[in-house]
């Protein structure tokens, strides 16, 4: 006996706190058409998915306390050097 499938979207709806510029230019290169701008946020979506390793996708969810550690020791380190060059 056959299993039937389920009604509905064969995908789960998501939904995505942009910031109200980026939200403006997207929906201005969508032309002003949500179904248009869905498209192309999955497209840019799925874009980064196949070109990121799992390494650089799990660095968004890091905490971004190490990123303010490495920038502070980044400056640190070109202080130093500027000061050994003079």
């Amino acid at each position: 006996m056959a299993r039937k499938r389920k009604a509905g979207p064969k995908y789960k709806k998501i939904s995505l706190s942009v910031p109200k510029s980026t939200y403006y230019i997207l929906l201005g290169i969508a032309q002003g058409d949500e179904k248009k701008l869905n498209k192309l946020i999955r497209g840019i979506i799925e874009d980064k998915f196949a070109e990121s390793t799992v390494e650089e996708l799990q660095m968004y969810i890091a905490k971004p306390e190490r990123e303010s550690e490495e920038k502070e020791e980044a400056v640190e380190e070109h202080i130093e050097e500027q000061t050994q060059t003079e």
